[in-house]
């Protein structure tokens, strides 16, 4: 039987639109996994049953769609890290849409923009820590702790250069199917140079 990343290494790089929109049904809200202000994920299903997270930014976020989108792949690209949710690929994909503007319909450009990464099948932390029926025993909270902290040590002191993620909640550390935690979702990091402290 082939590996979860021999199989994942089967996608196509740099997928079209299409590809993306056909693995999560349409984008539907049955793959709904998470929303965000400027971003939805859903579940995407390979051909060969495997599961990938796509996340879709919006259009209509107040950051440019184009910089937030090379700011999470340029951050996402460089870490390799147990504690650090895997990115897979992107797809930046120009399009033309018809809005309506003034009582008029015009064609305008858009860039879909999206990430694809590994899925995390136990959701976030924010169930575990709120509602006390999912709560884990005493030794497993330990070793989440501990995962978080070693995910952030290896963003601040371990990388060529520090990352900052800015946003970091228990809605945005995932947990695998062991229980390890994933820090994700770094659309508002930002790198700092060395002159920076």
């Amino acid at each position: 039987m082939a590996s979860k990343s021999s199989l994942l290494n089967t996608l196509p790089t740099n997928p079209p639109a299409q590809f993306l929109k056909e693995i999560t049904d349409g984008f539907s809200d049955a793959r709904k996994l998470g929303e965000g202000a400027f971003r939805t994920v859903y579940e995407g299903i390979l051909q060969d049953g495997e599961k990938i997270a796509v996340k879709k930014l919006s259009d209509n976020a107040p950051v440019a769609p184009e910089k937030q989108f090379t700011i999470g792949v340029g951050n996402l690209m460089a870490m390799q890290h147990p504690n650090i949710v895997r990115l897979l690929g992107y797809c930046h994909e120009p399009q033309k849409k018809v809005i309506e503007h003034s009582g008029r319909y015009i064609i305008v450009d858009v860039v879909e923009s999206m990430l694809y990464y590994e899925y995390v099948p136990n959701g976030n932390l924010d169930k575990y820590i709120f509602d006390a029926s999912f709560r884990p025993d005493w030794k497993t909270c330990f070793e989440i702790i501990k995962g978080i902290c070693q995910g952030l040590r290896y963003l601040h002191k371990e990388m060529d250069r520090p990352i900052v993620h800015l946003n970091l909640q228990p809605s945005n550390i995932l947990l695998d199917e062991n229980m390890v935690p994933k820090i994700t979702d770094f659309g508002l990091s930002r790198l700092f140079g060395e002159e920076l402290t």
